[in-house]
């Protein structure tokens, strides 16, 4: 290059001339020395929905799609996320994008419980390497409940039970869940990241309110009451358990449960109570039937929850006692336990259905009933089908593979419920060997818009076997008991 500039200057070269050539003498050196100048460059982020474009990021869920905006993205080799090499699909690479999906599984590492990890993304292409610092978001978090002896007194152990408590930002107190009233900065976090435990402060030890762990992703809240918050009951798995069966209560700070009572005619002692580690479910026998219907509470530090519509006897429409009672059926009838056979303990007398149904079978097995409907006085006139189901106990021995069940109620088979398997309305699941509460929406049943319609139908609930499968000689036996009809009860 020396050469050439004193050739020019001694050959007498204009002046603006040589500028040119030392210019671009000037860039072509540059090129040399950075590759050709082309590293790649990543501008920013973006969702792949065209409606999103503008829509900019550096924190992203895992299982996201990705596009990946900038220059020189051509060449792909590699591609990391949190130093963590991942696949991407070459065909969707341009010189300016590249789409990548952030993995989702738990062999994935996260920045927040692995922080020596850089939160970057980093693409490797064969003319260079860029970065972008992308943060792969955690669960959010959410608070269970709160562990303590209560009441809590100043300097007490606290421990907040839940999940995802990952890269906690605060920590702190609050009155009425907007001011914040007091930072709790002391605390431990498991190393599990589902316990965070502090000692209660002086400040705090006489005032309810809220408790908030704000993490990176999201942020989670308890309502607080040191001297024991009020409990709540949210479900149960029967509203007509069997006498000797096992009765679960769900809902939420059962802390320091003294009784369960039922429909205020007797008390299930705290002796006789299983409460679950999470304080959100209570397990116990029941001991017998109430007289009446009522509701069932339970008394605790915080005070006492109820339930109504507990034993709803003034709703039963079938219970092969008092109420109704068996008309005709093969393979049916009424029993008694003797504690000897399945099912070992029952309410009385009760039906079912029971023997070897062959294949292919639409007429075998059933239990055919006279009903007694409840009248405008429990049930009025004008009530909504929609707003009312059939509940009621059954007990299957063992699980029948092929067999199936219809229902009919008030006579209209035009309408009954086919293709039917009992299962529990409280797991889900067809439970076998214990009674279980099953429940179908009316509507389901019948085709009158009200209770005053459809009570013009015939007093009759039956219930048939059908076989459609080519499964020949399955084994079936189940028992039903306690039919009612109930208002469906609404999620608070």
């Amino acid at each position: 290059m020396k050469t050439l500039i004193k050739k020019i200057i001694h050959n007498g070269w204009p002046a603006i001339f040589l500028l040119a050539i030392l210019t671009l003498s000037t860039v072509s050196s540059c090129k040399d020395d950075d590759g050709g100048n082309n590293l790649p460059v990543i501008h920013y982020l973006r969702l792949t929905d065209p409606a999103l474009a503008d829509s900019t990021f550096t924190d992203v869920e895992p299982g996201t799609m990705l596009a990946v905006i900038g220059e020189n993205l051509d060449g792909v080799i590699e591609v990391y996320i949190n130093n963590q090499k991942i696949s991407f699909n070459s065909t969707y690479s341009t010189p300016t994008s590249l789409i990548i999906t952030v993995p989702y599984d738990e062999d994935f590492k996260l920045t927040s419980t692995n922080p020596e990890l850089q939160a970057e993304l980093r693409i490797v292409t064969n003319h260079g390497t860029a970065t972008f610092p992308m943060h792969v978001l955690s669960p959010g978090p959410t608070i269970f409940y709160v562990s303590a002896f209560y009441p809590i007194e100043p300097g007490d152990e606290v421990t907040l039970m839940g999940q995802n408590f990952y890269e906690i930002k605060r920590i702190y107190f609050s009155k009425d869940s907007v001011e914040v009233t007091m930072p709790i900065t002391d605390y431990q976090v498991s190393n599990d990241y589902e316990q965070i435990t502090f000692n209660m402060p002086d400040r705090l030890s006489k005032e309810a309110g809220y408790i908030f762990v704000d993490c990176y992703t999201d942020e989670a809240s308890i309502e607080f009451v040191p001297s024991g918050p009020k409990p709540a009951i949210t479900g149960i798995s029967s509203t007509m358990p069997i006498p000797g069966t096992e009765v679960t209560i769900v809902g939420k700070n059962f802390i320091n449960v003294s009784k369960v009572n039922i429909n205020d005619e007797f008390d299930i002692p705290k002796e006789d109570l299983e409460v679950s580690e999470a304080m959100n479910a209570i397990t116990f026998t029941m001991p017998e039937a109430p007289e009446n219907s009522g509701k069932i509470s339970v008394a605790t530090i915080g005070g006492t929850a109820e339930l109504e519509g507990f034993y709803p006897r003034e709703h039963i429409v079938l219970d092969f006692d008092k109420v109704g009672q068996h008309s005709w059926g093969d393979h049916s009838g009424v029993w008694i336990s003797d504690g000897e056979k399945d099912p070992y303990v029952a309410d009385g007398q009760y039906s079912g259905i029971v023997g070897i149904i062959s294949a292919n079978n639409s007429w075998w097995g059933q239990t055919v009933n006279s009903t007694v409907w409840p009248n405008k006085n429990i049930i009025p006139d004008n009530t909504p089908i929609s707003e009312l189901e059939l509940q009621f106990e059954c007990y299957v021995t063992k699980l029948f593979d092929g067999p199936v069940l219809e229902i009919q109620i008030g006579g209209n088979f035009d309408t009954s419920l086919k293709d039917y398997v009992p299962v529990s309305s409280f797991t889900g699941k067809t439970e076998t060997a214990e009674w279980m509460q099953c429940s179908i929406p009316l509507e389901s049943l019948v085709a009158e818009a009200t209770w005053k319609e459809f009570t013009s139908r015939v007093n009759e609930l039956g219930i048939y076997v059908r076989n459609p499968s080519n499964k020949n000689d399955v084994s079936v036996e189940f028992y039903v008991d306690n039919f009612r009809i109930v208002p469906i009860q609404k999620e608070n």
